[in-house]
């Protein structure tokens, strides 16, 4: 009878610890890394471009030239005064989950299914309430 006794005052603790347990979030995941691109070697071990690869770097080269010559001739030009308007990050969703995305400030998993694409939406969890972002 003791035993009996001793094994339910046992397994009612443990029981609450797992349901506790089955219950807590999602730790946050950080965002995947981007696989590292890699030239390919020559057979004396340097690294070389093909033809198409140069090509694809000068034109690369050019486009970034042009962008800073027009970023610079655009500063020269007088600008109207706007409002400063508050920029949002837009979060990145969660892989393999439809409807979930990632904090882009605390990284936690938030659901944000039912808000459009491009919505303002921030983390009920968050405690600051200046952390809001855009939904992807």
């Amino acid at each position: 009878m003791k035993t009996m006794d001793l094994s339910k005052k046992m397994l009612l603790p443990l029981g609450v610890i797992a349901l506790v347990g089955a219950c807590a979030p999602y730790p946050p995941q950080p965002y995947p890394p981007h696989p590292p691109q890699t030239l390919p070697a020559d057979p004396d071990g340097q690294q070389s471009l093909t033809d198409e690869q140069q090509r694809q770097l000068d034109e690369s080269r050019e486009r970034l030239r042009l962008q800073q010559e027009a970023a610079q001739n655009q500063e020269n030009l007088p600008v109207a005064p706007t409002p400063n308007k508050p920029q949002y990050p837009t979060a990145a969703a969660v892989p393999g989950k439809a409807g979930f995305v990632f904090n882009p400030y605390t990284h936690n998993i938030v659901d944000v299914r039912g808000i459009a694409s491009g919505k303002l939406c921030r983390d009920p969890e968050d405690s600051d309430s200046t952390h809001k972002f855009r939904v992807p």
